[in-house]
């Protein structure tokens, strides 16, 4: 069982007691413990397919009660692989600043079971009574962290507030936002921003326009729709003048570009999941492009 302890963080993986429910036809799930239980605790997993590049997956929390020891778990979510794929992993654990990574320590990639493909024989009822997909995914696709966002914006002092097609606010863009990441770096420009619709139900419809001016030069504009999930009352508290302290959102940037060196951004459809902090007015959310390559027809 590999343990891992740095700066008050401990980690500990590929235990008896971590094990993953079964994920039919989709990638492999590695479960971790991560101590002391915090609630800025995030743990990621660095992962190897065939000993190729390492890659970056995000967990999430797979329970809310902590465990005996003040453990809390953690689930990350590998995309699937071609049928024999060598995947090996190591977790890494930071918490407001400080972090675990086992990798600095000289801890070795944990192996997992090479994946095999699922045969249409194999297809059955569930415990539940739905039918579980006799094959893999039909479009095998993968994702690829490009970069973090962090995008300070500035309070709507004059919201167009309650119209016929809800709540309309708009967020602009302040100054000192920046991506940072593996393949892309620079400096968000202080103009554009969100011209959000609040529905009824609490749910808001981003409508951003943006411009990123890279290290090395260019300007690369992004323009993207999404949601963030104010909450069931946060159409009622935002119309007030408050709302929630915290909000998730997930959204499908775009990006385009004249600069030669980054054409391949213009191609991508991309994703990304994080959140708005409406205590200091700050976006934060990981970038991730979808990789998709057909499977083997099963």
């Amino acid at each position: 069982m590999p343990e891992y302890t740095a700066n008050g963080l401990t980690l500990r993986w590929d235990a008896a007691d971590l094990v993953s429910s079964p994920r039919q036809g989709l990638g492999a799930r590695v479960v971790v413990g991560a101590r002391p239980s915090h609630r800025s605790n995030v743990v990621k997993v660095a992962y190897t397919v065939n000993g190729g590049a390492e890659r970056l997956a995000r967990g999430y929390r797979l329970r809310h009660a902590v465990r005996s020891g003040g453990e809390e778990l953690f689930a990350i979510d590998l995309p699937a692989q071609p049928e024999g794929a060598d995947l090996a992993f190591i977790p890494i654990l930071s918490c407001s600043g400080r972090e675990a990574d086992p990798r600095k320590g000289r801890v070795p990639f944990t192996p997992l079971v090479p994946q095999t493909a699922i045969a249409p024989s194999a297809a059955k009822a569930s415990a539940g009574g739905g039918i579980a997909p006799a094959h893999a995914a039909r479009f095998v696709f993968e994702p690829e962290f490009l970069f973090r966002v962090t995008a300070p914006v500035e309070r709507d002092e004059n919201p167009v507030g309650e119209t016929p097609d809800g709540l309309r606010m708009v967020f602009a863009l302040s100054g000192g936002g920046h991506v940072d990441g593996p393949a892309l770096t620079g400096e968000i420009l202080h103009r554009g921003g969100d011209w959000m619709r609040i529905r009824p139900d609490g749910v808001g419809i981003a409508a951003i326009h943006a411009l990123i001016k890279p290290v090395g030069g260019g300007v690369v504009l992004t323009e993207y729709s999404g949601v963030v999930d104010f909450g069931p009352d946060g159409y009622r508290t935002l119309a007030a003048g408050g709302g929630p302290k915290r909000a998730p959102l997930r959204f499908a940037p775009r990006y385009l570009t004249a600069e030669p060196r980054l054409l391949w951004l213009n191609r991508l459809q991309c994703f990304s999941v994080g959140e708005v902090n409406l205590e200091r007015y700050l976006v934060e959310y990981d970038l991730y492009a979808l990789r998709p390559k057909p499977a083997a027809e099963v």
